[in-house]
């Protein structure tokens, strides 16, 4: 990747396959970083599954009611030798890798209590803002509130990280906001979730129905897969045979989610259990015609590059990181990727308008459309999980000494230090860019014609303008965007803190007039036993390798 051969800690709640969308991705990014450098994935959970090629360290479980951010940040206060990580004193990591704020404080906290010497890559997979504005729809005060609480935890971890990495380019500009309130504005680096490029499928000669797969927990409202159904309806009431098929619904929900679907969408909507089975999964997309993303927000959206992957034609919501990657003209040319963005209505209530319209195209240039997914196939082999971790690498250890959090914990609050912007480009080039980052922009496809959908999607974007930018808007959830205090997130992150042990670390960072007070490295007694804890050196209780 680099030709330097680094020692990598991913810390996560959770992680691999069937855990959820972060659990996944924290997979597949240290798998990737595993074949050229020495990786250790740090879990809250005693049942992670071995990694290809990492060492997986795992932690007793939460005790019920405890939410397992917190436990692993308070887990990892303790001496690191308890769960396998190496004496400090004898041997640190050059990065620690952190996923929002679900381990970005447990992250830090290792960093600056322990491994003093290593960089923070802090991760950012969702707006805290927006997330909560569109989980909460109906009960703004709700909104409010959790949207003051994570964007709060996601701040304060972004004042002590070396570097932020927004997954995607949607995301990417958001770490940039979020991170450019507080004492210390780290780098900023864009990263593209790998594709994986697998055996093109092969459609027989089509039924005239057109099957669409979506893929997600169904059952929750951020989906959008009711506004699928509903568009799939009124394709069938217009004499358009489309089938949907959710695959992702929970055994304990998968009842109610059906039946309320089917309410919606009647016969031409199927909802299946998910599954975690590789080769189910490859089947299900096989046989799809189209997968489509209509989430009210996506961060990214793996579920569109996966589908790319086998050649399969697909269309995103325009509120996530896949549309703005996909839209992007300098990786995709003027219109290719273009093609598969849904613009988002000013109306909620148009939205099965819209989805109608932009999958009624696809049944009517499908053969294009296949050409256009196998064109977008080709060009997503330069962005493989590989090539993220290449540049993710790169672009955290070149990061200057001065741009660094431990250099903002001695530097007057009145020295301005412009922070460094980067972007993952092809075969994981890593692409410097100028000051303010690159605003990537997106847009949908447009057209129009004889076709009713077309008519009646057109006829609601002409209600009213749609807004500039909901995530902007989303900002003021939390007083546009400024940075808060006081709030749990903040309070927590202390309380997992280590102090410092007597005589060590005084007045750090502390005198006025400078930036961030570091935590001192408490000092390292020998290892206390504990039953079943192994001595120094040796492997956690949950040390688990697979090469």
């Amino acid at each position: 990747m680099t030709g330097q051969r680094y020692r990598i800690l991913a810390v996560c709640t959770r992680s691999g396959m069937g855990k959820g969308g972060i659990p996944v991705f924290n997979e597949q990014i240290a798998v990737a970083l595993g074949r050229e450098h020495e990786v250790t994935v740090l879990t809250g959970r005693s049942d992670t599954a071995p990694h290809e090629g990492v060492r997986v360290l795992t932690m007793p479980d939460p005790p019920k009611g405890v939410e397992e951010e917190d436990w692993l940040k308070q887990q990892v206060a303790q001496d690191p030798r308890i769960f396998g990580l190496p004496d400090p004193r004898e041997q640190s990591f050059d990065l620690i890798i952190g996923h929002s704020r679900f381990s970005g404080p447990a992250a830090v906290v290792l960093r600056d209590a322990w491994f003093t010497d290593a960089r923070v890559a802090h991760f950012l997979h969702t707006s805290p803002e927006r997330l909560a504005e569109v989980k909460y729809e109906l009960d703004p005060e709700r909104a409010r509130t959790k949207a003051l609480t994570d964007s709060a935890i996601e701040r304060d971890v972004m004042a002590r990280a070396d570097i932020v990495v927004g997954v995607g380019p949607l995301l990417t500009e958001e770490a940039k906001r979020l991170a450019s309130t507080g004492p210390h504005v780290p780098d900023a680096h864009e990263l593209i979730p790998g594709t994986k490029i697998e055996e093109l499928v092969q459609h027989t000669a089509s039924s005239g129905r057109l099957n669409v797969l979506a893929m997600g927990r169904a059952g929750d409202p951020l989906k959008g897969f009711e506004s699928a159904a509903e568009a799939v309806a009124l394709l069938n009431e217009w004499g358009h045979e489309v089938h949907l098929t959710i695959r992702g619904a929970p055994p304990e929900e998968i009842e109610d989610v059906r039946a309320e679907l089917r309410e919606i969408g009647g016969d031409h909507v199927a909802v299946e259990l998910f599954t975690k089975d590789a080769a189910e999964l490859q089947n299900a997309v096989g046989q799809a015609d189209l997968v489509i993303m209509p989430s009210k927000h996506e961060g990214f959206g793996l579920v569109a590059t996966e589908a790319l992957g086998h050649g399969i034609p697909v269309l995103v919501n325009e509120e996530s990181g896949a549309a703005k990657f996909l839209g992007d003209e300098r990786r995709f040319g003027p219109e290719l990727g273009k093609s598969c963005i849904v613009p988002e209505p000013a109306d909620a209530e148009d939205r099965p308008l819209e989805w109608a319209a932009a999958i009624q195209r696809v049944q009517a240039e499908l053969p294009e459309r296949r050409e256009q997914a196998r064109q977008l196939r080709e060009v997503l082999r330069s962005y493989s999980w590989d090539h993220a971790g290449k540049a993710l690498v790169e672009a955290a250890m070149r990061v200057p000494e001065d741009r660094t959090a431990r250099a903002a914990a001695t530097r007057d609050v009145q020295q301005k230090v412009v922070p460094g912007a980067t972007t993952q480009g092809p075969d994981g080039a890593l692409v410097t860019l100028d000051p303010g980052g690159s605003g990537v922009g997106s847009a949908g496809p447009g057209g129009s014609g004889p076709d009713v959908p077309q008519q009646a999607a057109a006829a609601a974007r002409a209600r009213a303008p749609g807004p500039q930018t909901r995530l902007a808007k989303a900002a003021g959830l939390t007083s546009q965007g400024r940075r808060t205090t006081g709030t749990a997130g903040a309070a927590d992150q202390q309380k997992a803190r280590p102090g410092p042990a007597p005589g060590q670390g005084q007045g750090q960072g502390q005198g006025q007039g400078q930036g961030i007070a570091q935590p001192a490295r408490p000092q390292m007694p020998g290892l206390p036993r504990q039953p079943g804890a192994p001595g120094p050196g040796a492997p956690g209780p949950g040390d688990s390798r697979k090469r």
